[in-house]
């Protein structure tokens, strides 16, 4: 059922996903991020949004912090995961492997590459305080019109 709180944490989410895309280009090498970055956050932070922190607003700040970490650390793993099951892929079509179980673990060992990449103290904390922000938003929206 379509609520306000839900309708926030879609769209709350899926400018979060805008944002963090946009800060997290300057990490790839020579600033060149991959097409598909930008419309993959936005379109998890929508989905996300809706189904997690929308669905469970309305019950307070401090389940809102939670639920804001817990969105924000989904979204990242997601992400994180899809970049590198890409880079995997990427490879895969080279012929690099040598089975498909070959394969399966590389998207594993290609996304702990890529969270390397991303580890440092902007991008974290960007996505922690981001997540949290949201969430409080989408609590404001869903205690004034339920």
């Amino acid at each position: 059922m379509p609520t306000a709180g839900r309708l926030a944490g879609a769209v709350f989410f899926a400018l979060y996903g805008w944002y963090i895309a946009g800060i997290s280009i300057k990490y790839f090498p020579e600033q060149n991020a991959p097409g598909y970055l930008i419309p993959v956050l936005v379109a998890l932070g929508l989905f996300f949004g809706w189904r997690m922190c929308g669905s469970n607003g309305g019950r307070g700040y401090n389940p809102a912090t939670g639920m804001g970490l817990t969105v924000a650390a989904v979204l990242a793993f997601w992400i994180l995961y899809i970049m590198g099951f890409m880079r995997m892929m990427k490879d895969a079509m080279r012929n690099q492997f040598s089975g498909p179980m070959e394969a399966i673990v590389a998207s594993f060992t290609e996304t702990g590459e890529v969270a390397l990449q991303f580890a440092n103290a902007e991008m974290i904390g960007s996505v922690l305080i981001g997540g949290v922000l949201c969430a409080w938003a989408t609590e404001f929206f869903a205690k004034r019109y339920p």
